[in-house]
């Protein structure tokens, strides 16, 4: 189907230049219901994204495109008709003018199988997530995907790069029966590898945070003090400082920041190191066909690099770093038992951190946290935190205690001083 694509894309004179996405997925899927077995499945798909290119306007000045998902198998005259589409809707679109990716042969990366039975790795895991349960806190619901992709693209200026990755992606529901109520959490675990020891500590996790949850009580007014990141949290942080660093942040004029500035004023704390990486040796291109490569864009709170696709790197006449999954950050010196010594509040929780470097404004709504106020740890609920950016980043502390996640690498903890808590 995609050499059908790629005839039917050559045959219309109108198009300037086209890319064709394949990918085709085979995931084992098992759910469990009240911690038992309930249905298996496996589901296999194949689809096909064209994107057409139309350069028009004055000597070619801009470059439109537009895009059609392929979920069957076209006739040639079908084929024909949405392509005809296609370049005329790219003629509405009025982007600068940039080239596709160049590539001069056949490329081809794998990750090796980690086992034969897909369904063995996930029951495997079930038994892993089902003993951490206890008498009263247990898993309601548990869904395990183990997905192998298969993404192909190719493209008009020679580009032809394969790629088949794995993954394991975990939804549990653990729920808590107190005699007065019953409390749910919802739990997102993706595993690139089977860490046994990784998965037993996110199972005891999940029980332990429903057990809290059902425990958690009003906030007492507490005025001002430290806030301590952690999960997505910390990833989510990171990566929002760095969003308007690249290449199209800087085209559009969404940063000040030029390479040498300094991301952390006057610093006090740790400095920081933040990146992108591959989430495996086989995640090795992007959606345009640029091979990636590990990039380096805040070394020891010092911009060093922008990054970003194909487009906007030819915008500001740079090399393209490539779309990046992801996020790699180094971690700190201060373990997390230290830092968690003095009162403050662990975020276990959040509605989604927020930071807004030009206005100087972080903070976030908080759905559920412990509060230590120096003896005690204190279930709690329902209330917000807020600060200045850069005090906070001036005076950042990173732990030495690092997670591995598919989208995420560094420090598990970030610890956050002198926030208000309303």
């Amino acid at each position: 189907m995609i050499r059908k694509i790629a005839n039917a894309l050559r045959a219309n004179p109108a198009v300037s230049g086209w890319l064709v996405n394949e990918t085709a997925t085979v995931s084992s899927q098992v759910f469990y219901v009240m911690q038992k077995r309930e249905t298996a499945r496996r589901v296999e798909t194949r689809e096909w994204t064209v994107t057409v290119y139309l350069r028009h306007g004055e000597n070619g000045r801009y470059l439109g495109s537009s895009s059609f998902a392929v979920g069957r198998i076209l006739t040639k005259g079908e084929l024909a008709d949405r392509i005809a589409e296609a370049v005329f809707a790219a003629r509405f679109v009025k982007n600068a003018a940039y080239d596709l990716v160049k590539g001069d042969r056949k490329r081809v990366w794998t990750e090796r199988e980690a086992s034969a039975d897909p369904y063995a790795v996930i029951d495997g895991i079930a038994a892993t997530f089902f003993a951490a349960a206890t008498p009263v806190s247990r898993f309601n619901a548990l869904e395990i995907f183990h997905t192998r992709t298969t993404v192909r693209i190719i493209n008009s200026e020679g580009v032809d790069a394969t790629k088949t990755t794995a993954k394991i992606d975990v939804e549990a529901i653990p729920s808590h029966d107190g005699p007065d109520r019953k409390v749910e959490l919802i739990r997102m675990f993706t595993y690139k590898t089977v860490d046994p020891a990784r998965i037993r500590a996110d199972a005891e996790k999940a029980i332990a945070d429903v057990a809290i949850r059902y425990d958690a009580v009003k906030l007492p007014a507490i005025g001002r003090t430290d806030v301590i990141l952690q999960g997505e949290e910390v990833e989510e942080f990171f990566r929002d400082l760095i969003a308007n660093l690249s290449y199209e942040g800087v085209y559009r004029k969404a940063t000040d920041k030029k390479i040498g500035d300094m991301l952390q004023k006057d610093p006090k704390g740790e400095l920081l190191t933040i990146g992108w990486t591959l989430s495996s040796r086989a995640d090795a291109f992007d959606k345009d066909g640029v091979v990636l490569s590990p990039v380096t864009v805040v070394d020891r709170g010092r911009l060093v690099s922008h990054y970003g696709p194909n487009q906007y790197a030819q915008y500001l006449g740079m090399k393209p770093t490539g779309s990046f999954f992801t996020l790699a950050a180094a971690p700190g010196a201060t373990s997390a038992a230290k830092m968690m010594k003095r009162p403050h509040l662990e975020i276990i929780a959040l509605s989604g951190i927020q930071i807004d470097v030009y206005s100087g404004y972080i903070g976030g709504e908080v759905r559920l946290a412990v509060w230590f106020d120096g003896t005690k740890r204190i279930p709690v609920s329902g209330f917000s935190f807020s600060g200045n950016i850069d005090a906070v980043l001036s005076d950042l502390v990173l732990s030495k205690d690092t997670v591995s996640e598919f989208s995420y690498r560094g420090p598990k903890y970030l610890l956050l001083k002198g926030m208000d808590v309303l």
